[in-house]
């Protein structure tokens, strides 16, 4: 008798302590870096808190509270705690990004442009830093120079033409990382993560590659970069 009286205790302060609020310690994984600020609230106590900038957050919870997750660039999504979660160290939860659809803009043709305007002259190329070095050591008064011809002579037109194409090489390289992060070469293309900036380099010395950056082809320099990556794999395999 005595036996079942301390088992039906035990049961009864195990229901209690398990309806107690606990701290329940989680961490937020998504496909982006900024996890700072993200709400998450707890229906069932209407208490709130926002994770650190890392994705992680402290929050008291019970067995069968329901939380909520809220951010400007991730979906909503509820969850609802079990016994179980307690046991993670730290309880991950993942949340998918936003996708913002665009509606579809016509633009039709029209013949104002900056030049009709009078803000720049007609038919004036755009020159880059390392392009009007080069333009003023040949033709910048408009007639062919004495300098232009000791430029010739000493090699100093060799070294702007090389200024150029590097200056040129490094807009591809910075193109290059604005269409594709760190995080998706790894993924897509197991380029190990101390390799990523050499990779850059790599394709962007490729012409085709280059061509694709500069008329914007994402598609199409997908594409090569697998190709490049395959091949930019196996020389870090050869030289270990």
């Amino acid at each position: 008798m005595k036996q079942k009286l301390l088992f039906l205790l035990l049961l009864v302060f195990s229901a209690a302590w398990s309806q107690n609020p606990k701290i329940l310690k989680g961490k937020v994984i998504a496909d982006t870096k900024d996890l700072g600020g993200i709400t998450v609230g707890n229906l069932t106590t209407h208490k709130e808190v926002f994770t650190a900038s890392d994705g992680q957050f402290s929050i008291y919870a019970k067995a069968g509270d329901t939380l909520l997750f809220t951010s400007v660039q991730l979906k909503t999504r509820k969850i609802v705690v079990e016994k179980e979660d307690f046991d993670y160290l730290p309880f991950p939860v993942r949340l998918e990004l936003k996708v913002t659809e665009i509606k579809e803009v016509v633009v039709e043709k029209s013949n104002i442009d900056a030049v009709s305007l009078g803000i720049i002259p007609y038919k004036v190329k755009p020159f880059t830093p390392a392009e009007r070095r080069y333009y003023t050591a040949n033709t910048g008064s408009g007639l062919v120079s004495v300098d232009a011809i000791i430029n010739t002579i000493s090699g100093r037109n060799a070294m702007l033409k090389k200024e150029i194409a590097a200056e040129r090489n490094k807009m591809i390289q910075e193109r290059l990382g604005n269409m594709f992060d760190a995080d998706y070469l790894m993924t897509e293309f197991k380029i190990p993560e101390d390799y990523i900036d050499g990779f850059v380099v790599f394709a962007s010395e490729n012409p085709k590659v280059a061509k694709a950056v500069k008329d914007k082809n994402k598609t199409l320099t997908t594409f090569l970069l697998g190709g490049l990556a395959e091949t930019y794999n196996k020389m870090i395999t050869d030289a270990k």
